[in-house]
């Protein structure tokens, strides 16, 4: 795991996290990856927040059960690890519960099309509280990209918007989530706490499902 202040201008706060759980000598079974901005904007404040997540069945977890040999998992070079011990130690018993359980015919067969994908998840998140015209549709991260793929979300109105797509790639399967929530969408109990401040909020998230 390793937490770096990265630099920006003064009045900006700018926070990146990685966490990795090795298994074998391969990639990574899971990552994490976590990068937080905060800037004042108008009357009030723009937070922007991007995660990554990955579990890598097919290009960490498949090659660690074919080893005959014992692991020895490190983390990545460069990351300052809080506690690199535990997460090797974490990652070998994975390997070892895992071969256990796929030595059962019935829970290995199961499992096979599992093990030939690798997951991602995209997490894009950004949040005023300053006064903006189109509300949470003005602050829809990666809206250019999503309108290149012919997605046009719609604007919120009386109702928060939620939708989403879905289809096959070149490799497996996507799929992107849109979320659009603007002040009067939230519980009156917190309207009243933010007071006469602002607020909007619009999300995308992106899966995804690699076959290797």
């Amino acid at each position: 795991m390793a937490a770096d202040p990265a630099g920006g201008a003064a009045s900006e706060r700018h926070v990146r996290l990685t966490a990795e759980l090795p298994v074998g000598q391969a990639a990574p079974l899971w990552r994490v990856q976590l990068e937080w901005v905060s800037t004042p904007q108008a009357d009030g404040e723009r937070l922007h927040l991007r995660a990554h997540v990955q579990t890598n069945f097919a290009s960490a977890l498949r090659p660690a059960l074919a080893s005959a040999a014992t692991p020895h998992p490190a983390l990545a070079s460069g990351s300052r690890a809080l506690a690199p011990n535990l997460a090797a130690h974490l990652g070998g018993l994975i390997q070892r519960a895992a071969s256990r359980a796929l030595a059962a015919p019935g829970i290995r067969m199961l499992a096979e099309p599992l093990l030939r994908l690798d997951l991602n998840t995209w997490i894009e998140i950004q949040a005023s509280t300053a006064s903006l015209a189109a509300g949470s549709h003005g602050l829809l991260p990666q809206a250019e990209r999503l309108a290149q793929l012919g997605i046009v979300p719609r604007r919120a109105g009386e109702q928060p918007v939620a939708e989403s797509w879905a289809g096959e790639a070149a490799d497996g399967f996507a799929q992107v989530s849109v979320i659009q929530i603007d002040k009067h969408h939230l519980p009156e109990g917190l309207q009243r706490r933010l007071g006469d401040r602002p607020f909007s909020l619009a999300a995308t998230i992106v899966n995804t499902a690699q076959e290797k």
